[in-house]
């Protein structure tokens, strides 16, 4: 329980810290400036999802976090299912079945994960934009 805890609520920091160094340490022995310019891309992309993950975790009400936790992550699982189930199923000649999701949950979710997907991109841009 404690894992998923940490998991869910902190911890954001030292997920990036290792491949933020390991891209840092890439930066300095470029021998190129294509090497060096493909370093500082991984950088800002690291940074980025760093800054992303630390406010997340700063405001855990938010409605992107509530919107992640309670629409994407059972799609999610709902898919994972789904190939599973497809895998699993010739291995050990089951038929388990994947029941469908119901049109109108569907239907909200093909809305709402792409909105928590901007939601989550206009919040780091309104960051990047008030530093």
């Amino acid at each position: 329980m404690t894992w998923l805890r940490k998991l869910l609520l902190g911890g954001v920091v030292e997920k990036f810290t290792s491949p933020l160094l390991a891209a840092y340490q890439a930066k300095l022995v470029a021998q190129t400036d294509r090497d060096r310019l493909a370093a500082e891309q991984t950088i800002k992309s690291i940074e980025a999802a760093r800054d992303i993950a630390v406010a997340e975790a700063a405001d855990r009400w938010s409605a992107t976090r509530l919107g992640r936790l309670l629409i994407v992550v059972p799609f999610g699982l709902w898919w994972a299912a789904i190939y599973c189930v497809q895998i699993i199923n010739p291995w050990f000649g089951l038929s388990l079945v994947v029941v469908d999701v119901p049109k109108h949950i569907n239907d909200m979710a093909l809305v709402l994960i792409p909105a928590i997907v901007i939601g989550d991109a206009g919040a780091l841009l309104a960051r990047r934009l008030k530093r």
